[in-house]
């Protein structure tokens, strides 16, 4: 394992868990920068556009939660080969992820064919319908770039290298928001494609994303380190081992986002505005929620090596600190939700009447945040250590038997402020679970 603790502080702590995540942080924050653009840039289009692309940005990612939440698992697998000191079982797992991600292509291409069924079944307007058919077929079309940037991306923060994603990405997404601004609006020659537009920015830019990604991994100095010009043959055994592992953070991954597209959808049929409210809500949102992902990551990351070494007090430690700094974050996010929520949704939309609907949101995302905080930096140490199948079952049960009936009900009888205090209530008793689930000693006897 890499010395860690020797180059930045004591084993698990504060500059160790930092040092790790603040690359990820920053990667997740200029996605976050990407989705903030992309929505304010379709935003300017009118308000159908707006609700299609939050609504059909909801949908994709349920799709695509599936495929990147058990691609994930490449993470774990990593950080605790990297750890025990197997370079050679590294580069096969990663392999086997590259594989996963290429096959899972060919569904994604299938499931597109059905869009026009799904937003059926939301039954938003028939303008934002056509929008959002547009986006989603054009993101799926696409999808083969996400899943191979998702899979090396997870070999890359299993090794510790955390800055070469940060830069890669960072350029991506500088990249989608130019070609955000050439294809939506049709600037320098290019066509005005508006929604359509945005959704092929996305694509391309996560295709350039993959093409990095990969030289790197097939580079001769990952080849020295890793043999990943050797170890490459599909070994069904170890696609196995990623799948029991896998498989249950992609369906939880898919149930998690599917919880809100189900609960988009109840929106969406409350009215355009309503549906704008939630998506200009969202894309705030994702400012507390990405960075926490960063968080997370890095928890998963070093409970992982930690694990792989036999090092479990050290393990326990990253995850107890992660933890602290998510909780520190979400407390900031809280104050600026509860202060200035006009002036963050003026970011957004212009239209008054979204900016009073999506407060009323903002108010109860204060109330959440701690509790998000300590949950999603739980899991993602829980991740590390291969409990999967616990957050799992949470997240379904929690989700699907509390969250949305709850959200339904409340939303029946006080509109979009009583379906967002039901997911207030689902956010608090999701984290609160995972956290003492943390606390327990349960995760440390699971065997990959």
């Amino acid at each position: 394992m890499r010395e860690t603790g020797q180059k930045t502080g004591r084993s698990g702590g504060y500059r160790e868990v930092l040092w790790l995540a603040y690359p990820i942080v920053i990667t997740m924050v200029s996605r976050t920068i990407m989705t903030f653009v992309d929505t304010a840039m379709v935003g300017r289009l009118g308000t159908p556009q707006m609700a299609a692309v939050g609504l059909a940005g909801i949908l994709t990612w349920t799709v695509l939660s599936f495929f990147s939440g058990f691609l994930t698992c490449v993470d774990t697998f990593v950080a605790q080969h990297y750890g025990a000191g197997q370079p050679k079982a590294v580069a096969v797992v990663t392999w086997q992820g590259l594989y996963l991600a290429f096959g899972s292509y060919l569904i994604l291409l299938l499931v597109s064919r059905f869009t026009p069924y799904l937003f059926s079944l939301m039954k938003p307007s028939v303008e934002v319908q056509q929008f959002g058919i547009t986006y989603t077929q054009i993101r799926l079309y696409g999808g083969i770039g996400t899943l191979t940037y998702f899979t090396v991306s997870g070999f890359l923060r299993g090794i510790g290298n955390t800055r070469t994603p940060m830069w890669v990405e960072i350029f991506a997404n500088l990249t989608n928001i130019v070609l955000d601004y050439l294809l939506i609006f049709g600037k320098f020659g290019f066509p005005r494609l508006g929604v359509a537009g945005a959704a092929i920015a996305t694509v391309i830019s996560g295709g350039v994303a993959a093409s990095i990604y990969l030289i790197i991994f097939l580079s001769r100095k990952t080849d020295q380190q890793f043999q990943v010009r050797t170890y490459c043959q599909l070994q069904p055994s170890q696609i196995r081992r990623l799948l029991r592992i896998g498989l249950p953070m992609g369906v939880q991954g898919m149930l998690d986002i599917g919880n809100f597209t189900v609960f988009s959808a109840m929106i969406g049929r409350m009215g355009n505005a309503e549906l704008a409210a939630n998506t200009a809500a969202i894309t705030l949102l994702h400012t507390s929620f990405m960075p926490l992902i960063g968080i997370s990551l890095a928890a998963t990351t070093l409970v992982g090596q930690y694990i792989g070494s036999g090092q479990h007090h050290h393990a326990r430690e990253s995850g107890y600190t992660a933890i602290k700094i998510g909780i520190a974050y979400t407390s900031l996010m809280a104050v600026l939700f509860f202060t200035i929520p006009d002036t963050l949704l003026a970011l957004v939309t212009d239209d008054p009447n979204v900016i009073k609907l999506g407060s009323k949101i903002l108010f109860l995302a204060a109330i959440f945040q701690l509790s998000d905080g300590c949950g999603i930096c739980s899991s993602g140490a829980l991740k590390g250590a291969g409990d999967t199948f616990f957050t799992m079952i949470v997240g379904i049960s929690y989700g699907w038997l509390l969250f949305l009936p709850l959200s339904y009900w409340l939303g029946q009888r006080y509109g979009v402020p009583g379906a967002w205090t039901g997911a207030t209530i689902y956010i608090i008793l999701l984290g609160m679970t995972y956290f003492l689930r943390f606390r327990s000693d349960r995760w440390e006897k699971i065997q990959i």
